[in-house]
């Protein structure tokens, strides 16, 4: 992982953390709107980057180095499907 990864990762940490108990339970997984507005919130922090990380194995990737997604293999896909449709929306091509 380079250091644009490790430095996303650690943003997406501190911004989540009010999140990282809900994503330990598994209600996170539950509630479609927790999990819109967490994607939302990391999607903020990608986009100025989000060329870089274009793909969804590329956000799931990092979405596994963080402490949010850490272990929760259920989590990792769906949260990285929404941060890229979001990315694409704001990007215009969704």
């Amino acid at each position: 992982m380079g250091v644009l990864e490790k430095n996303l990762a650690r943003a997406i940490d501190t911004r989540m953390a009010v999140f990282k108990a809900k994503a330990d339970d598994g209600t996170l997984l539950e509630d479609g709107m927790l999990m819109a507005t967490a994607a939302s919130m990391i999607a903020d922090i990608i986009m100025p980057c989000c060329c870089m990380l274009c793909n969804k194995a590329k956000l799931e990737g990092l979405l596994a180095d963080t402490k949010l997604c850490a272990g929760n293999n259920k989590l990792i896909p769906k949260l990285a499907e929404l941060i890229y449709n979001d990315l694409a929306r704001c990007n215009g091509l969704g």
